[in-house]
């Protein structure tokens, strides 16, 4: 039952970030174009013009996951890889900013307090897993989700004490006059 508040809680907190990301990035947005959920244009998914259209897109995969589990609800073999997919996903909540972060070359903005609160988390609860001896898919995620953290850690102590040298654009610029 915790978890099944935990997780109520948390997509609600998400969906109210979410319209307010949108809010901003319409308002500082110049393009006139709106792009719609119902447009079913694969290039512009989930950079929609209006809230609206994320609860479309979350209510519609939300109806047919649900549909598909009641059918399935008595395949042990769904049930199992369902639940894994749940919990993997939330272990590699963190990879997108690990990547974006190695991609850049920099972790600008990220606090490393921050960052040691999602790593305690983490570890609190794969702790917690491995002492009440939950299901392997249940520590084995969470040990990948608290590496995942220490990498991000380490690259927000990296890239702080190790600054990447930003590329020259005088260098693209002169390539690309000569390509002319």
């Amino acid at each position: 039952m915790p978890l099944l508040w935990q997780s109520i809680i948390m997509i609600g907190t998400m969906l109210v970030m979410l319209n307010l990301c949108t809010d901003v990035r319409m308002a500082a947005e110049l393009n006139t174009k709106r792009r719609s959920f119902l447009d079913f244009e694969w290039s512009y998914f989930w950079s929609w013009s209006r809230f609206v259209d994320y609860v479309q897109c979350v209510l519609a995969f939300t109806l047919v996951a649900a549909y598909i589990t009641y059918l399935l609800l008595d395949s042990a073999l769904f049930v199992e890889t369902l639940g894994f997919l749940a919990v993997f996903t939330e272990a590699m909540l963190g990879t997108p900013q690990l990547y974006c972060n190695y991609q850049n070359k920099s972790t600008e903005g990220m606090s490393i307090k921050m960052v040691l609160m999602w790593t305690s988390g983490d570890t609190f609860k794969t702790g917690y897993f491995l002492l009440t001896e939950a299901p392997v898919q249940f520590w084995t995620c969470g040990l990948l989700q608290v590496f995942v953290d220490v990498a991000i850690l380490f690259q927000v102590y990296y890239y702080s004490r190790y600054p990447q040298k930003p590329v020259s654009h005088t260098v693209s610029l002169t390539t690309s006059a000569k390509v002319l």
